[in-house]
């Protein structure tokens, strides 16, 4: 294998250590819904961006919908989840930022869309493949 997919590897391994340890955590706690958010993208079904992407997003979803559910430890893991990600698919995320791409962006559009009164520019089905 060459060096050059090494450090991607091993910031992949890493990755799944801290949702390993989510896992176990949430478990323990009984708290369901970050466990349902976890287990949406998780266990890992390879190294690829697109899945480690999915990842990232529905971890950015859960810290912005649902913060208030998780423990400051729980939200450390889960910040340094969506960095290792966000390394590995070379997106930049601002500090205290959410996903770009994610189903939260479609949320914000729906609610901003009713509030004025306006039909969104996307089908109920666009939501099929969000995190919850």
């Amino acid at each position: 294998m060459n060096d050059y997919f090494l450090p991607s590897e091993k910031t992949v391994e890493r990755i799944d250590e801290l949702c390993v340890r989510l896992f176990e955590l949430w478990c323990e706690e009984r708290k369901l819904v970050p466990l349902a958010y976890l287990l949406h993208c998780w266990p890992l079904t390879g190294h690829d961006t697109v899945v480690v992407k999915r990842l990232a997003d529905a971890m950015s979803d859960l810290c912005q919908f649902q913060a208030a559910k998780l423990s400051a430890r729980e939200s450390t893991l889960v910040r340094e989840i969506i960095g290792n990600a966000r390394e590995i698919i070379g997106e930049p995320l601002p500090r205290g930022a959410t996903a770009a791409n994610g189903a939260g962006i479609m949320w914000a559009r729906v609610r901003l869309a009713k509030a004025a009164g306006q039909v969104p520019a996307f089908a109920a089905a666009d939501f099929l493949d969000g995190p919850l």
